[in-house]
């Protein structure tokens, strides 16, 4: 497992989501495996001796059903096994397919056309390329699976003794290099957005990476156009250089004179052409989203009057009438000899709305449920702690609620899993359409939810529960023209009466919830 980072090695969460999200696309990539195997034994028909080819095809049924039989254990018994074992074994799994993949470069073919390429070529380029989307969580189970194929691949070739298929390895190591880097950068990718549910800090990190890189860009470049004329001029021929290649929107700001000069690139950020622009600081000025204008302007005036670079995120308003991201680089290059007044900034513009969006999208995901779209457990173990000091500083009343929807394992054993979630999703909205506002529900596991509330005595919640109880009993779920009824076993906990503490008051709320249902359900109990 030394594909994890080093920061990620002591959590366990963190390898139960890795394995969740390594055998999430199991039925389906395996699925796609046995069906191709049983497509292949007929393709292969007039290209192969039928028996070898009907042994390949059984080799890669057989490797498919093994890790379908993994994923299988996995679902209905999750904990007869460490998670490392499950992560182990599906990457030995992964090991074998590979080589059964790799074999089919030396089934003896006895017919050359542009259907048997194309067949070979698609497992060279398209089931290696496929391993990036549903392998590269773990590098050893993408490694595991493509270098037997690609080693194949090589053997083959090689085996031909045609110096012309030289140039062809070359390039199928270049392939396999660029197709290593990218599984790379998918593997930190999802790996990030897995620790960013724990804790941010992996994304911060490589968020400062970013910026340091940036500053020091910036730096090299404006301490460069600070020596000579000539200097100035070749630096500034480098730099365009570097700003067209990484496609780097740029900009030129005579201070003085308030003159601004773009590149096309910065144009083209912003939907604009050469006639919608001034040549002025106010294309610049007048696009600033008006609640992030005086910060980059503090910004900017800072890192003038410091002479150091600068920075800064913020959103400039595109042709279309939306908000985009820009990430703004720049620094002071010049000033007046005498006066040591500012003459000339130059930085870059560089679009990072699908990172801010990522970033959004990775923070809602951290706090909420996939599920419901409720809290999750750590939103909700948070909120209670925040809402727990305010209760103390002002010496009031705090409750709980433990949610638990009855017989809820019939729903499912019944109806199957796909109404058994329609029912939770329309349980959670139908919460948070009741709930008060000041109160806060989250989903606590399974069919299993958690309502805290704020300022309210034991006796009101008692009250609220008894309502809630009898609002859930009236409720109708309908989805796919059937109508479902349920009932809810629901515990109460308060501060300070039942604890002090989170896990203390959970465990009480979580106790008398269990005494409701053994009470014959349908009913409310309060912490004793």
């Amino acid at each position: 497992m030394s594909d994890i980072p080093e920061a990620l090695l002591d959590s366990k969460k963190t390898f139960e989501k890795i394995a969740d999200i390594l055998y999430l696309q199991a039925p389906i990539s395996n699925g796609t495996i046995f069906f191709i195997a049983i497509l292949f034994l007929f393709v292969f028909a007039n290209y192969s001796d039928s028996v070898l080819h009907f042994v390949w095809s059984s080799a890669m049924i057989i490797a498919a059903m093994y890790r379908l039989f993994l994923w299988y254990q996995r679902k209905n018994t999750p904990d007869k096994q460490t998670v490392y074992y499950w992560i182990n074994h599906y990457i030995f799994a992964s090991v074998i397919v590979g080589f059964v993949w790799g074999s089919v470069f030396f089934l003896p073919y006895v017919n050359h056309d542009i259907v048997l390429y194309g067949i070979l070529l698609m497992v060279f380029f398209g089931v290696t390329a496929s391993a990036i989307s549903i392998l590269s969580i773990s590098l050893s189970a993408f490694f595991g699976y493509t270098l037997p194929i690609m080693g194949c691949f090589f053997i083959a070739i090689y085996s031909l003794n045609n110096p012309a298929y030289f140039y062809l390895i070359i390039a199928a190591i270049a392939y396999y290099l660029m197709l290593s880097l990218f599984a790379r950068n998918n593997n930190k990718q999802i790996l990030h957005s897995i620790s960013l549910q724990f804790e941010n800090e992996a994304l911060i990190k490589q968020l400062q990476q970013e910026v340091t890189q940036r500053e020091s860009l910036i730096k090299a470049r404006t301490k460069q156009l600070e020596q000579s004329h000539q200097q100035l001029l070749d630096s500034e021929s480098r730099l365009q250089n570097v700003i067209i290649g990484a496609e780097l929107g740029y900009w030129d700001w005579n201070y003085q004179a308030g003159d601004y000069e773009v590149n096309n690139r910065w144009l083209e950020i912003l939907g604009l052409s050469r006639d919608d622009i001034h040549n002025n600081i106010s294309d610049w000025d007048s696009r600033i989203h008006p609640e992030d204008k005086q910060r980059i302007i503090a910004i900017i005036e800072d890192a003038i009057k410091n002479h150091k670079p600068f920075v800064a995120d913020f959103r400039m308003k595109h042709k279309g009438g939306n908000w985009l991201w820009i990430q703004g680089a720049g620094s002071l290059i010049e000033s007046d000899s005498s006066t040591h007044e500012p003459v000339r900034l130059c930085g870059t513009h560089q679009d990072i709305s699908c990172r801010k969006n990522m970033e959004k999208e990775l923070e809602y995901i951290a706090k909420h449920d996939y599920l419901t779209g409720l809290y999750n457990r750590i939103e909700l173990e948070r909120n209670f702690e925040k809402e727990l000091s305010r209760t103390r500083r002002y010496q009031r009343s705090l409750s709980v609620f433990m949610i638990d929807i009855d017989h809820f394992k019939q729903v499912n054993d019944t109806y199957g899993h796909l109404i058994g979630d329609q029912i939770l999703k329309k349980y959670a909205d139908f919460l948070q359409e009741i709930i008060r506002t000041t109160d806060f529900v989250a989903r606590y596991g399974g069919e299993e939810f958690v309502v805290i509330l704020p300022e309210t005595s034991l006796k009101e919640a008692e009250e609220l529960a008894e309502r809630l109880r009898i609002k859930t009993s009236e409720l109708n779920i309908v989805f796919k023209e059937r109508t479902f009824n349920i009932t809810i076993s629901l515990g109460i906990a308060t501060y300070p009466e039942h604890g002090q503490s989170y896990d203390a008051i959970i465990e009480c709320a979580d106790s008398a919830m269990y005494r409701a249902k053994q009470g014959g359900r349908n009913c409310v109990c309060t912490a004793q």
